[in-house]
């Protein structure tokens, strides 16, 4: 008799599954996914006001974000979504890592996440073109868009993707963080665009000390932790790796870190022989931080060594300084040099390790 019973309500159970009764939850709001432990900086935060204000000004389209590697571009650009949220500047913010080989596949699941899009089972199996054109439509009935693409290499095409195009869909806009100026002239990003420089060696110190903990008081480890932190050139991401593997850890410890990342020396530079790059770190090791370097008399001095003559350009000197001056910009648009305290120099950035961080965790 019981087991009959347990047959009905068995029976009658079948008529209520998940599927009749709820809907699978929500995503989070993307502020939820930023929670950490950031900690405030003067240069940040105006960096942050800044992309905010332009945000909501009608002709401001694309804005890009650009800065050497490691320099905390996706930190401001998480904190900029926190606040557009919380703001309600945006009925929908969506953010996808594109990284140096992009997949269209691969940027489109991110943002289908977000708007419950993956949920679909028919969404996995359609094409790209297909899920272009599903999130495209999705996107121009959500109302006030901002799409976030992270660490950029090279040109996205925004179509491909499913992304509307910000001078169709008045509504939307479009935030890209990359290493490469010129990345965000092809994004056509225009005039909006802001560079991310180093932390100051203040700053930089402060966040090295949070992060390393109590041990960097210590009367035996703080000079030592003082010139490692120098060493992290002021860039966040190195600043926490290295203060974190270093966190109560012994002087000793400490000391042996400071000689390695004072000794690097890369191990996955394809191409790049020892003793070439030996030398390479020899000369740039020897030069003056934050020295001001005159670009007319390196462009002589190269001149002088035959360095312009390649492939018949540099024959003359007006085209030796416009050789010249096309490399600066080069190595500025990639954050690898930076603009001197006089008119016409240059100075390089004084970080001095490369792979030697990971020699530490």
């Amino acid at each position: 008799m019981k087991l009959n019973h347990v047959d009905m309500l068995q029976t009658k159970g079948e008529k209520f599954t998940a599927d009749n009764v709820s809907y699978p939850a929500p995503p989070p709001p993307i502020s939820a996914c930023f929670l950490g432990d950031a900690v405030p900086f003067g240069s940040r935060d105006s960096i942050r006001d800044k992309i905010l204000e332009a945000l909501k000004k009608d002709n401001v389209k694309v804005l890009g974000l650009y800065g050497m590697g490691g320099v905390g571009k996706t930190t401001i650009i998480k904190e900029v979504a926190k606040r557009g949220e919380a703001m309600n500047l945006f009925d929908e913010i969506l953010m996808a890592v594109v990284s140096q080989d992009p997949s269209i596949r691969k940027i489109q699941d991110q943002f289908a996440s977000k708007l419950g899009l993956s949920r679909d089972e028919v969404w996995k199996s359609d094409t790209d073109s297909v899920r272009a054109g599903r999130l495209h439509e999705k996107l121009e009935k959500t109302g006030k868009v901002l799409v976030i693409l992270d660490d950029l290499w090279k040109h996205l095409d925004l179509e491909a993707v499913g992304i509307p195009s910000p001078d169709k869909h008045k509504c939307c806009k479009i935030v890209i963080t990359t290493r490469r100026k010129d990345v965000c002239d092809q994004m056509d990003c225009k005039n909006n665009t802001l560079s991310v420089m180093s932390l100051s060696e203040e700053e930089g110190w402060h966040l090295f000390k949070k992060m390393a903990g109590d041990c960097v008081t210590s009367a035996e480890v703080k000079p030592v932790a003082i010139e490692v932190a120098k060493e992290c050139g002021g860039l966040p991401l190195a600043i926490v790796v290295v203060a974190r593997a270093l966190k109560d850890k012994s002087p000793t410890r400490w000391k042996d870190a400071l000689r390695q990342l004072r000794a690097s020396a890369p191990t996955n530079i394809k191409g790049m022989h020892k003793d070439v790059y030996s030398r390479l770190q020899l000369s740039y090791d020897y030069l003056d931080e934050d020295h001001d370097v005159f670009v007319e008399n390196q462009m002589r001095y190269g001149v002088g060594l035959g360095l312009f003559h390649q492939g018949g350009l540099g024959n003359t000197m007006q085209e030796a300084r416009e050789k010249a001056d096309s490399f600066v910009d080069i190595l500025k648009s990639a954050c690898l040099l930076l603009d001197g305290n006089k008119e016409g120099t240059v100075r390089v950035h004084d970080v001095q390790f490369v792979d030697s961080l990971r020699d530490l965790i």
